[in-house]
């Protein structure tokens, strides 16, 4: 059972507003199996999580295949403090940590010892200045950070590490990642919100969420309009998607060609939204510019989407599941073609860099 327990990584626990999301990978050879994943409904929707629902959460993943309570965590996102600076090109090292705690505590108007805090250089740009140059900087507070992990740790769980939903993301899309100097987009895709990452050189440049919201409000607005039930919703949806000709099943043509008009008023929204940061890490990066978009989260699931991006962008797009990246065991092959697994298999990866 030792030999077990080491051989596999810690749980990688993903906590969306309708579900958590948990991945547990096997190291062998220096790669990654996946031998647990799964998808559990929140109980209490998007509150905070709370004992019950993680001494639950527990007693189903142990039933699931899953071992050990070894868990990594993402931060809460609506609770980082996020920030882009100019640092000056002859400091390097801790001085720079240090540079960037006090602009972020700055920025936001808090303590500095206030927050745990990570940071990074963005590979050169074409438009580097000689005297300073950017560091992207991201900050949890301590009252966030030790809300979560005393619930969980409370629950029996052994919290190995919080770490960053972006960073996760892009880890668990590293093999995807094109060679620098070109720029490789993900865009997740998620139920409350819609998030545009840019990676270059395997480090994130550009991490924002977009003002275009997730695909709950798309959903609710066709059940308004359908009377389809939530828990159908998604599935139908993801089944006409953009592909001309598909049928609703029971529901027929009619609710197809509804469904159609609705994700193209949504995603071309969000195609609008994409142009901004698309032109600004373009004129960054002129050599290569952005060279592929990778589709994770739910709304990857909709059939045809990667092709409606490619004939708007002009660029390689590719919906992406855990199964596209990382081998997987035959049981849970079908859990891992489920693209809204990405980030809790990034966060399984997680190896303390």
């Amino acid at each position: 059972m030792r030999m077990i327990g080491r051989s596999r990584t810690p749980i990688g626990v993903d906590i969306g507003s309708r579900n958590i999301k948990a991945a547990q990978l096997r190291i062998s050879g220096g790669g990654h199996c996946i031998v647990a994943l799964s998808a559990l409904p929140r109980t209490k929707g998007a509150e905070q999580i709370g004992p019950e629902e993680i001494t639950n959460i527990r007693s189903v993943l142990r039933r699931q295949g899953f071992c050990g309570t070894d868990v990594v965590l993402a931060a809460p996102e609506e609770k980082l403090l996020r920030g882009i600076l100019e640092v000056p090109r002859q400091v390097s090292g801790a001085p720079v940590a240090q540079i960037a705690r006090m602009e972020l505590s700055r920025m936001h108007n808090v303590p500095p010892n206030s927050f745990e805090m990570v940071c990074w250089e963005p590979p050169p740009s074409c438009e580097s200045t000689k005297s300073t140059r950017q560091t992207v900087a991201v900050g949890c507070p301590h009252s966030a950070a030790d809300a979560l992990l005393d619930v969980f740790e409370e629950s029996g769980f052994s919290v190995s590490a919080l770490d960053l939903h972006s960073a996760a993301a892009a880890r668990a899309c590293a093999s995807l990642i094109v060679p620098p100097p070109a720029v490789t987009s993900i865009l997740d895709l998620g139920r409350s919100s819609t998030k545009l990452l840019l990676v270059c050189d395997g480090r994130i440049v550009y991490d924002r969420f977009l003002i275009t919201n997730g695909m709950a409000k798309l959903i609710s607005r066709l059940r308004q309009e359908s009377g389809i039930a939530e828990r159908s919703a998604y599935q139908i949806v993801s089944t006409v998607g953009f592909v001309n000709g598909s049928e609703a099943g029971e529901f027929g043509q009619e609710l197809a060609e509804i469904i159609r008009k609705k994700l193209s008023n949504h995603f071309d929204i969000i195609l609008d939204e994409l142009k901004a940061p698309f032109d600004y890490v373009s004129r960054q990066y002129r050599s290569e510019g952005i060279k592929r978009l990778l589709l994770i989260g739910g709304g990857a699931q909709i059939s045809g989407l990667a092709k409606h991006f490619e004939a708007a962008l002009g660029i390689e797009v590719m919906s992406v599941a855990p199964s596209d990246v990382v081998e997987s065991s035959p049981q849970i092959m079908s859990k891992a073609s489920n693209s809204a697994m990405m980030v809790a298999v990034g966060l399984a990866q997680f190896a303390g860099e």
